[in-house]
């Protein structure tokens, strides 16, 4: 089972390193924060963090320090990707908007706090080695709040983008973007979620089977749904053109 939860989960690792690098480029172009910011949340949660947990988790032939040392470094890759969600959400959807900024100065305290709270009791390899203590457990539950905001967001913007795409105000590609990240983010918050609701009844959630069906092909959407959203290829464009203009005809 657990084999079949790494599939999804290894194609959301591939499109999070592949896309994430791409917008990191791309914000070394353009000196622009949200490409930044999201560009580090892929590259580093999803690219880069998922795989070193699944290794301190995993990798028993490793020294138990080593083991630790490398869950650390998940952690902060996790750290700085959810943070790198909540930056996004307040400069693409919230900008000058003051509560949105104490929503980010908010996650990152209560983060920083929970991976404190983990290192005091049980420990830090606790959680590297058996996924155990109640900081580790809330850290997880955390990463929902910025999930959660950018799937809200994301339909909110999708939905004003539409009613202005029928006018001929604005880009249906845009709209489409706008659709396929809020489906990726709704099925790694439905992941979230399982994965943390298993975690406070002391289970591995992609070690289970109904976790194993659960996590794969959420992961497939997920990871399907970024790369379209940010590396959507030429054909598929052509298709959400095509759509919008049948559409269109269909209502005059």
């Amino acid at each position: 089972m657990e084999l079949v939860a790494a599939i999804g989960g290894l194609s959301f690792v591939l499109a999070s390193l592949v896309v994430g690098l791409r917008l990191l480029l791309l914000a070394r172009r353009t000196g622009e924060l949200p490409e930044l910011a999201i560009g580090l949340a892929l590259f580093l949660m999803g690219g880069i963090g998922y795989p070193l947990t699944a290794i301190a988790r995993l990798a028993t032939p490793l020294p138990d320090a080593a083991r630790g040392g490398i869950f650390v470094l998940a952690m902060l890759c996790a750290l700085v990707g959810m943070l790198g969600v909540c930056v996004f959400n307040q400069r693409v959807f919230r900008p000058g908007q003051p509560f949105a900024r104490a929503v980010v100065a908010a996650v990152a305290c209560v983060e920083v706090g929970l991976l404190i709270l983990q290192g005091v009791s049980p420990g830090i390899l606790a959680g590297a080695l058996h996924n155990e203590g109640m900081g580790l457990r809330l850290f997880t539950a955390m990463h929902a709040v910025p999930i959660a905001w950018a799937a809200y967001e994301s339909l909110r913007y999708a939905r004003m983008l539409s009613r202005r795409a029928r006018l001929g105000l604005a880009d249906p590609v845009i709209v489409d973007r706008m659709r396929l990240w809020a489906v990726s983010m709704l099925a790694a918050l439905a992941i979230n979620l399982a994965s943390t609701a298993a975690s406070f009844r002391g289970l591995d959630l992609a070690s289970t089977t109904t976790g194993a069906l659960l996590i794969a092909p959420l992961g497939l959407i997920a990871a399907g749904c970024t790369w379209l959203a940010f590396l959507p290829p030429a054909a598929y464009l052509r298709r959400v053109a095509a759509r919008f203009a049948a559409s269109e005809g269909e209502v005059a």
